[in-house]
């Protein structure tokens, strides 16, 4: 007959250790996913913001629109005008152990729908 004794708490600490493994990942992928809507809403308000501004010229909605992504914890990566238009990519690190993996992107366009009117 052979000793089982303490054989019970190294599968409990093993059981632990492999629940513990999967609600890091659990973790992870929320806080990714948290970051990529962060991402989102930061870029399309900066965009808007941009958009805003644009009349002023280019650099001055791309400031705006950096200001704004600032405010929502974000950074602006990339920011372009074409005429009344404004396209900007924001950018948010995710928190705890995602933050590894790197950060949560997204991208977003703001202007008028109908092309402004120009009098005869």
């Amino acid at each position: 007959m052979t000793d089982s004794r303490g054989s019970a708490s190294v599968l409990a600490l093993g059981v632990g250790l492999a629940l513990l493994l999967v609600g890091l990942g659990f973790q992870s992928v929320g806080a990714a996913a948290v970051a990529r809507h962060r991402a989102g809403l930061a870029a399309d308000l900066a965009a808007l913001s941009g958009a805003l501004h644009v009349a002023e010229g280019a650099s001055a909605a791309c400031v705006r629109a950096a200001a704004l992504a600032a405010e929502n914890g974000a950074t602006l990566t990339e920011c372009t005008t074409t005429g009344t238009h404004v396209i900007v990519t924001t950018a948010v690190p995710p928190t705890g152990p995602a933050a590894l993996i790197g950060r949560a992107t997204a991208t977003a366009h703001a202007g008028p729908v109908i092309p402004p009117v120009r009098p005869p």
